[in-house]
Formats: structure tokens, C-alpha cells, sequence
């Protein structure tokens, strides 16, 4: 195994990481947009590797709650590559985390290199998602955001929906696969990511990253009949208030409103992409 120095990432590491990312996904690496944010941010550890007083990798971990940490911005510089430092990097993290109490850590990935390195060290798949994207439509009001008040009666019925085991029991987000629960419902709706049908009989979660990614995404769906078409509509109509592109629902293709969505003017094969999720038991 490579023999690595971690350190916490300092603001003066902006120019190393920007040069680390800039062959990633074309030059489209989002990881300099949060790069500030993250490494401001206490509550994670934000961590670089160096080899031989080098900056050659960086990744961060943060809480999810109760225990559970979200994995992410794993990056190693092109020149280092295929070298292990991705796994002495990753194990680094485990190891940390377990030191520290934690009993769960997950993270999201749509690389399927990444998968063998995750799935190597025993990270377990929860659940694939695709991106069904429905374009802006111009007509009508966006959905109602229902009170954290509202929280624990939209989980006692949400939770029972086949559409909860469909997504492995947590929210298909990039960003953070938290669980869904009342708990969590409240957080959400508190900080106005939830949104509902008719009745509140149907549910998404979505994610607040609409300035960029000129989308609205939706991390977590429920519900059936009139109520999930009423509120599948809504959100292409709050895209088209918010100018943005779409909607875009992330949920596994066999999603029990696969055809509903489709009904709606969603379409997972108008863009190909995959999210999946995966947790390991520390």
C-alpha cells in the first residue's frame, strides 16, 4: 500500500485541487464550485493526501445523522492514478469513522471504477437510479410545500408505499442519501424540500442545487393515482417558474410509478444517467 500523508485542506490548496479536477468529466468537475464551502465547513473533514509533500488526492466526510456519514469528493490526480492511493485513501476514511463511533457510512457514485474500488472494500448496493427528466411547462402553479407540522401524517402512509423499498429505504440524492422517516420529513419540509399532491397523498423530496444544475431534482417519490399525476405536473410547472430547464426524478427504472411518470412526460431515455447508491455497516 502507498504510503500517504492526510492533512486537512486549507483555502491556500485551491490551485492544487483546481489542477487535480480540471481533466475531470471534461472540465466540468463541480468540485471547485464547493471547494470554499467545504473546506469552511466544521462539521466535516475535508482531508488531502500528499505523497512525498505532493497534494495527489483529496475526499471528504460529513454527517448524515444518527450515526451515519456521507462519502464523497473522492478525487487522485491523473499522474497518480492506478497507484492504490484511491483505496489507502478510502480506508483511511473507514478508519477514522470507526474510530470515531460511527455505524454507518454511505455515498453515491455513477463511475463504474469507483463501483469496483467500493465494492471491494465491502460497500453494499441499495439501490440504482435512473434519471427520469420531464422539460418545463408553462400553465399552472407549482406543487404545495407542505408544514414540518404535516411530517409525521405524509411518513405514516409514505413509508408503507412500495416506493420506499423500491429506493432501498433511503432518498436517491448525490448530494446526501439520508432516510426518509418523520424525523427527517420534518428537517426537510423545515427547510422547504418537500412537496405534495392533492390530500397529501403524494410526496417528493428534492434538492436545492437547482441554480446548478438548471434542474429541479427530485430525490424521493411516492404515492399513486390522481394525486401523483396532479403533483408530477406541478413540478414542471415550478421549473418553468423558477426558469430552469426541468424536472428531473431520480428513482430506480422499475419505480411502482414507472408509467405514471412516463404518462406525465417523463422520460429516463431522453438523457441516459445512472446514480447508485451504496452503504457499508462499520
Amino acid at each position: 500500500m502507498v504510503d500517504l500523508e492526510f492533512r486537512p485542506l486549507r483555502a491556500t490548496d485551491r490551485a492544487r485541487v483546481e489542477e487535480i479536477t480540471a481533466d475531470i468529466w471534461d472540465g466540468n468537475d463541480y468540485l471547485p464550485q464547493v471547494f470554499d464551502e467545504w473546506v469552511a465547513d466544521p462539521a466535516a473533514n475535508f482531508d488531502g493526501a500528499e505523497l512525498n509533500g505532493v497534494l495527489v488526492g483529496l475526499q471528504r466526510v460529513r454527517p448524515l445523522g444518527d450515526g451515519v456519514l456521507w462519502y464523497e469528493g473522492l478525487r487522485v490526480a491523473s499522474t497518480h492514478q492506478r497507484q492504490g492511493i484511491a483505496r489507502a485513501m478510502l480506508r483511511f476514511a473507514l478508519d477514522t469513522a470507526r474510530r470515531q463511533g460511527a455505524r454507518e457510512m454511505r455515498l453515491a457514485t455513477g463511475n463504474p471504477h469507483a463501483v469496483v474500488l467500493f465494492e471491494s472494500e465491502g460497500f453494499r448496493l441499495r439501490v440504482n437510479a435512473v434519471r427520469w427528466e420531464g422539460f418545463r411547462l408553462e400553465g399552472d402553479d407549482p406543487p404545495r410545500i407542505p408544514s414540518p407540522a404535516e411530517a409525521e401524517s405524509l411518513a405514516s402512509w409514505a413509508l408503507a408505499e412500495p416506493a420506499f423499498g423500491a429506493y432501498g429505504g433511503l432518498v436517491a440524492d448525490f448530494g446526501g442519501a439520508w432516510t426518509p422517516s418523520a424525523a427527517n420529513f420534518a428537517r426537510q419540509a423545515e427547510a422547504g424540500l418537500l412537496r405534495v399532491g392533492p390530500g397529501g397523498r403524494a410526496l417528493a423530496a428534492v434538492r436545492d442545487s437547482r441554480s446548478r444544475w438548471r434542474h429541479l431534482p427530485i430525490t424521493f417519490l411516492a404515492g399513486s393515482g390522481g394525486a401523483l399525476d396532479d403533483l408530477l405536473m406541478r413540478l414542471r410547472f415550478e421549473a418553468d417558474a423558477e426558469d430552469l430547464d426541468g424536472a428531473i426524478v431520480w428513482g430506480p427504472e422499475d419505480h411502482p410509478a414507472a408509467g405514471q411518470l412516463e404518462a406525465a412526460g417523463y422520460d429516463f431515455r431522453r438523457e441516459p444517467g445512472q446514480l447508485s447508491i451504496y452503504a457499508l455497516d462499520l
